[in-house]
């Protein structure tokens, strides 16, 4: 429990009101400053007993993408008697005086995060269950955790404003980000023909001639080729090619971007302006490894837009990445 964003005047008021009741020992003034610190009572009471019987549960989902906004929903239940108003909830990580340090996704250079997702409810009645969501924004790929969800409520006067902490801990996959692509672009990737599909030389189709074989009992007639039957004086029947649609394998290289060279920490330093020297490589250093980050996941980003274009576009897909430990993934739909 701490002041809220007018706590801070409203003291500052309350003590003028009692500086000029005790300098004038009016008595009219002495009643102001009994009412402002009545008000100062019933706030913080309030804002303790009610959030007392909330209960709160995330109902996060299971994957996001990168750049895209996604709603973080809350489950929350009123176990008390009095009404719940104003109530705003928000994600937090770590820990500090305030309840929350410079930690979790939206700390650091490559926040995971945009910002803290927040959000209210204007009213929870007695023995009342509702959902609320919270927009947010994730900013890089991987996996999003969740730490603890904090609601409050500066309810009635915006004075003292109370917070309760729940430990709820959750995780969301974050997608890599999705470009549209090029419709030319999957078509240069395979060998189509101009019905969009591509023939395999295997038997045991019935779109194209494929080749002659001996007749088999349960073979269709239709398939029986009777000229060669009268040439040769057995049953000959003919076999068809079988479709299949196209078929594209993606390797993704990161053999490139296995990390940056690093200087050996045993190097004596230069005899003149080390320092400064030192600084601006490690900057320089800060700023190609940044690059390599922001290759990889340009790779990645454009690996996974076409893998989702092909699948959409009826393609069998494959995957292999070099330079990472992943499965390679066989060619399937």
């Amino acid at each position: 429990m701490r002041l809220g964003p007018g706590g801070a005047l409203y003291l500052m008021a309350s003590g003028s009101i009692l500086a000029a009741a005790i300098y004038t020992q009016a008595n009219l003034l002495f009643w102001g400053f009994g009412l402002c610190i009545g008000g100062l009572a019933v706030s913080a009471l309030l804002s303790w007993h009610t959030l007392r019987g909330v209960q709160v549960q995330r109902l996060a989902p299971s994957h996001a993408v990168s750049g895209d906004a996604f709603a973080l929903r809350y489950h929350l239940t009123n176990r008390s008697w009095l009404p719940v108003f104003s109530l705003v909830l928000t994600e937090t990580w770590g820990r500090g005086a305030r309840g929350w340090k410079r930690e979790g996704p939206v700390a650091g250079s490559s926040a995971a995060l945009k910002g803290r997702p927040f959000g209210w409810v204007q009213h929870l009645g007695p023995h009342q269950s509702i959902q609320a969501e919270a927009p947010c924004w994730p900013r890089r790929r991987g996996l999003l955790e969740f730490e603890r969800i904090v609601i409050s409520t500066s309810f009635p006067f915006g004075v003292i404003r109370k917070a309760v902490e729940f430990y709820e801990p959750g995780r969301v996959l974050v997608y890599p980000r999705l470009h549209r692509m090029n419709r030319r672009v999957i078509g240069a990737l395979s060998q189509t023909d101009p019905s969009g599909k591509r023939h395999i030389d295997r038997a045991g189709g019935t779109e194209e001639f494929f080749g002659l074989r001996e007749y088999r009992a349960g073979d269709s007639l239709k398939m029986v080729d009777w000229k060669h039957t009268a040439r040769t004086g057995l049953l000959v029947a003919r076999e068809m090619t079988q479709p299949s649609p196209p078929r594209i394998m993606i390797l993704l290289d990161l053999t490139r971007w296995d990390g940056v060279e690093q200087r050996p920490t045993t190097e004596p330093p230069p005899p003149r302006g080390w320092r400064r020297r030192r600084a601006r490589e490690s900057e320089e250093r800060e700023q190609a490894e940044g690059e390599a980050v922001r290759a990889v996941e340009r790779a990645i980003s454009l690996t996974a837009s076409l893998v989702c274009d092909a699948y959409l576009n009826g393609y069998q897909i494959g995957l292999a990445v070099r330079g990472a430990a992943c499965t390679v993934f066989p060619v399937h739909h």
